[in-house]
C-alpha cells in the first residue's frame, strides 16, 4: 500500500472498515479518515480498536451501495474485503456489472481528481496460486481490470498456526467444513493465501 501512493497528511476514506484492520495500516500518516460499515456492530469495534486516533476519524453507517456524500473529497479512497461481499450477493453476470458500477460511483464522487482508489479482496485461500476463488469474484476482477483501467497487484498473506488441528478448526470456523478438511490434508501449519489489490488513479470525474 505505501509503494503505491504517499499516505502522509491525506485525506482518506475507507469503505467496509469492519474491525479496522486495513485502518491500522495507514492512520498513523495520515491527517483524516471517514470510514464506513453498514454494521454498527463492526464500527463498535473498530471505535476501540482505534481509540487513540479517535481525533482524526469519522465514522458514518452507510451500505457500500449506499454511500453518502462526504463533506471533503479524499486523496485515496480504500475498501478492503468488503465490496466483494456484494458482488457475491449477486446472481446474474448482469448484476454484477451494475452493482461494479455502484460501487466505483460511490468510490470516485467521494475521491478528488487525481486521487487514488485501492481495494482490497481475496484471491484465494488455502491455495498455492492467486486464482479469484468464486465465478462472481472472477466477474468482478476482470470488470475492473478490462472495462475501468485498474492495476492488479497480487501478494501472499499466509496464516500460521501453532498445529494443523488449530489451522484446521479456526479456519473451518470462518470459511466451513470443506475449507478444514482441504487444511488437514495439506498437514501443514502455515495455510497459503493470496491478497489481490487493485489501484487506479482517478482521472476524471465521469
Amino acid at each position: 500500500l505505501h509503494e503505491l501512493c504517499d499516505w502522509q497528511a491525506t485525506a482518506v476514506a475507507e469503505a467496509g472498515v469492519g474491525t479496522g484492520r486495513v485502518t491500522r495500516l495507514y492512520i498513523d500518516e495520515v491527517a483524516t479518515a471517514v470510514v464506513t460499515d453498514r454494521s454498527a456492530h463492526m464500527m463498535d469495534f473498530a471505535r476501540g480498536v482505534l481509540a487513540p486516533y479517535a481525533h482524526k476519524i469519522t465514522f458514518i453507517q452507510a451500505d457500500n451501495t449506499n454511500l453518502p456524500d462526504f463533506a471533503q473529497p479524499a486523496d485515496i479512497f480504500i475498501e478492503g474485503w468488503s465490496f466483494g461481499h456484494a458482488v457475491s450477493d449477486c446472481t446474474t453476470v448482469s448484476d454484477i456489472e451494475q452493482i461494479t458500477k455502484i460501487l466505483l460511483h460511490n468510490a470516485s464522487r467521494n475521491l478528488k481528481v487525481g486521487g487514488m482508489l485501492i481495494f482490497i479482496e481475496t484471491l484465494g485461500t488455502n491455495s498455492d496460486t492467486p486464482h479469484p476463488p468464486s465465478n462472481n469474484l472472477n466477474t468482478f476482477y476482470s470488470l475492473l481490470e478490462q472495462q475501468h483501467a485498474f492495476t492488479r497487484y497480487a501478494i501472499r498473506t499466509d496464516y500460521q498456526f501453532a498445529t494443523n488441528d488449530e489451522a484446521a478448526e479456526k479456519m473451518g470456523f470462518f470459511f466451513g467444513e470443506p475449507m478444514a478438511q482441504a487444511i488437514r490434508e495439506r498437514g501443514t501449519t502455515i495455510i497459503p493465501e493470496w491478497t489481490g489489490v487493485w489501484a487506479k488513479r482517478l482521472k476524471s470525474k465521469d
